[in-house]
Parts: C-alpha cells; sequence; structure tokens
C-alpha cells in the first residue's frame, strides 16, 4: 500500500507485520499490524468480547496510571468470514491519546488478528477498515 512503510518484527518468534502510515491522509505516524493464525478458531463473539476485558486490565496493570475504555465491540456471527472488532480508546498518565481497532479476522484458509492505532479515531477506524479487506483477501478460499 501506497504511503506506509513495512517492517516483518519476528522478535516475540512469530511473524507480526508492521505498516507505519508516513502520509497526512491516513494519519501520518498510525500504525497497523496483523499476524496470521491456522483456520478453524471456534472463538464465539462472546468469547472476544470476554477477552477484550482481560486483555484491557492486563495492559492498564502492565502500566499504572493509563486508562483504557471500550468503546464498542461488534462482530458478524456467520460461519465464515467472520470478523470480530474492539474499539478501545488509551489514555496515558500524561493525557496521550490513542484509538484503536483491535480485530479478529476468520476466514477457511487462516485467522487473523489486526490492530490499528493512530491519534485520531477516524484514522484508526479507516486504516483497519482498508487493511482488513486486503487480509481478507489472504484468508478467503483459493478460486480456481
Amino acid at each position: 500500500m501506497s504511503g506506509w512503510s513495512y517492517k516483518l518484527d519476528q522478535r516475540s518468534g512469530s511473524d507480526v507485520h508492521v505498516f507505519r502510515c508516513e502520509q497526512p491522509s491516513c494519519g501520518a505516524g498510525s500504525k497497523v499490524t496483523y499476524r496470521l493464525y491456522a483456520a478453524d478458531n471456534p472463538m464465539t463473539l462472546d468469547q472476544f468480547r470476554e477477552s477484550q476485558t482481560q486483555i484491557i486490565k492486563a495492559l492498564e496493570q502492565r502500566k499504572p496510571g493509563q486508562r483504557i475504555t471500550l468503546i464498542g465491540v461488534d462482530g458478524a456471527k456467520a460461519t465464515a468470514p467472520r470478523m470480530f472488532r474492539a474499539r478501545r480508546l488509551t489514555v496515558t498518565p500524561d493525557g496521550v491519546s490513542e484509538y484503536q481497532v483491535n480485530g479478529l479476522l476468520f476466514g477457511t484458509r487462516a485467522s487473523a488478528s489486526l490492530i490499528s492505532s493512530a491519534r485520531d479515531e477516524k484514522a484508526s477506524n479507516d486504516n483497519y477498515a482498508k487493511f482488513a479487506a486486503a487480509v481478507m483477501h489472504v484468508l478467503a478460499p483459493k478460486t480456481r
């Protein structure tokens, strides 16, 4: 995608694809990451919602004074492709705000986690939507 720099991060022992926005139209400094997983993840929307609550608690404990608000959780309950999405607002102890969209995408060939973060809520949502379409193309069944 034009206007984005790319880096493959393998520090955690897994392949995390990291994109950083380098132009005003996507919110310069914004970041989108994704990671691929095996297919056939049976997670439900209710389980995803609960996992987001647990993630927020863990993140707040890791950085005292940081406040994270779960703005919303939504998703399709269809069999495939399924997409679950959580929107969060993080405010650091020094008052800096960051919006995140954290999603899980489930396809027939693989699953993926996708995270978009930006200082602006619209940029975070728009960047997530742009990359979700591309990642879902990777997860979709091959056509002949």
